[in-house]
């Protein structure tokens, strides 16, 4: 199984009544800082969200994606999905099938590629899934 593979799981999709909630793991053999997320991109039948509109639900709190810059204290661990809501105007019902695409830009502190640069991984993700 590659990382790939696991980023998105069959059941990572849930209808909530503002749009959806996607789980999204980490595409990295090591766990890393909620830092190191550089940036979400969610399409969900056809719906892409912006990334201003992404909320990531952490520890009963909701934060932007630019809120992840300073969170260097708090780890994405490799077995734990990050959850991310996505609002949508009109959700798809539980039950049905829908396409999902998820790009995620994820830092690797650790692998540096420049002055001061560090690699930036993008992992890009679609399948079809059913809503939860």
């Amino acid at each position: 199984m590659t990382l790939e593979a696991s980023v998105l799981c069959d059941d990572a999709v849930r209808a909530t009544p503002q749009g959806y909630e996607v789980d999204i793991h980490l595409a990295w053999y090591r766990s890393l800082p909620l830092s190191c997320v550089e940036d979400i991109s969610v399409t969900i039948a056809g719906e892409t969200t912006t990334r201003e509109d992404l909320q990531v639900l952490r520890d009963g709190r909701s934060l932007t994606l630019a809120e992840l810059a300073d969170k260097v204290d708090e780890e994405w661990f490799v077995q734990d999905s990050l959850k991310v809501a996505v609002p949508a105007t009109s959700p798809a019902p539980k039950g049905s099938e829908v396409d999902v695409q998820v790009t995620v830009a994820t830092r690797i502190p650790y692998i540096i590629i420049g002055p001061q640069t560090a690699l930036v991984k993008p992992t890009r993700v679609h399948r079809r899934v059913v809503v939860q």
